[in-house]
């Protein structure tokens, strides 16, 4: 989107359609969470899941052909391991504990703002500059997210408190997994199919290891809200999410991609509404904007646009 901006381009009926299908897809994912946790622990539920969506993805390997890279060292296969560990292990697990404690909807909420840390790390471990877009843009997004969870910083509910410190704890993972990730494409030209396959796999093990060490599994529910909610969780969410990413950040650019990150809270927020009673207020409007506004200032989107606004009325007069 950014990258199209700049180039002078529009943007197409067919990425917006994109963004709504990647809306549409991921708004019921944190409610059917709950459906899962009705029945089994939060990390049987996890391994599941990924255990899944990695035998899927690596069944579409196979029908499409991708080829396998060759032999790889020790230090790129603890590069995936760790990978699997921090984004869809850890990560997702503190993010499922944090759903028990606040309204699903709001989940969403702390990868969304994950350019901000990103924004720091940059800072302090490279020689690029901060440019006052990101500045401006992390400070927007950070207030938003203040203002989304604005009743339970007020009314000091413990509960609440403590499922916020479980997503920003998850951030962390996110970051770390996101980092390990750029590194192995960045430095070993990876397939895509093929690394996150065994990035789900690894994380599914992860889980497996926690199972075991804790008394084993407690069992498999063949209720129809469990069945469903695990195949939608594992195939429409983990499988179709993430290849959606990847066809956006291939053909609009990693901005456009990141910028569907920062309305998924909106589609989430809209079904807690409808099922877990949650109250829109104005606070959670402001919020939601505040998001939105600091994710298209820090990929620089937003003024990409003014810019293009501008030469037109230009060209116009």
């Amino acid at each position: 989107m950014a990258n199209q901006i700049e180039k002078g381009g529009g943007v197409s009926i067919k990425f917006f359609l994109l963004i709504l299908a990647g809306l549409c897809i991921a708004s019921p994912a944190w409610y059917l969470v709950s459906f899962q946790l009705k029945y089994i622990s939060t990390v049987e539920s996890l391994f599941y899941r990924f255990i899944i969506a990695a035998f899927f993805i690596e069944l579409c390997r196979h029908l499409i052909s991708e080829k396998n890279p060759e032999k790889l060292s020790l230090k790129v296969w603890g590069l995936l391991v760790a990978q699997g560990i921090c984004f869809f292990g850890i990560n997702f697990w503190f993010l499922y504990e944090a759903s028990k404690y606040m309204v699903s909807g709001l989940i969403p909420a702390f990868p969304a703002i994950l350019f901000v840390p990103a924004m720091i790390i940059d800072r302090l471990t490279s020689q690029e500059k901060v440019t006052w877009e990101k500045i401006v843009g992390s400070c927007v997004a950070c207030f938003g997210l203040f203002l989304l969870f604005y009743d339970e910083v007020i009314n000091v509910d413990i509960s609440h408190l403590y499922g916020c410190l479980l997503g920003f704890i998850s951030i962390i993972f996110t970051l770390g997994g996101t980092y390990i990730s750029k590194k192995i494409f960045k430095e070993h030209n990876l397939p895509l199919l093929w690394v996150t396959a065994r990035a789900l796999f690894f994380g599914a093990i992860f889980f497996l290891f926690l199972i075991l060490f804790n008394n084993g599994f407690s069992g498999f529910s063949v209720e129809n809200d469990f069945l469903f909610s695990l195949v939608y969780l594992a195939l429409g969410v983990t499988v179709s999410i993430m290849l959606l990413h990847a066809y956006m950040v291939k053909h609009y650019g990693a901005a456009s991609a990141l910028f569907l990150w920062a309305l998924v809270p909106i589609a989430t927020l809209f079904i807690s509404a409808l099922f877990e009673e949650y109250v829109w207020t104005f606070a959670t409007i402001g919020g939601l904007l505040g998001i939105i506004v600091g994710t298209l200032l820090n990929y620089g989107i937003l003024p990409a646009f003014a810019w293009k606004m501008m030469r037109r009325k230009k060209m116009g007069s």
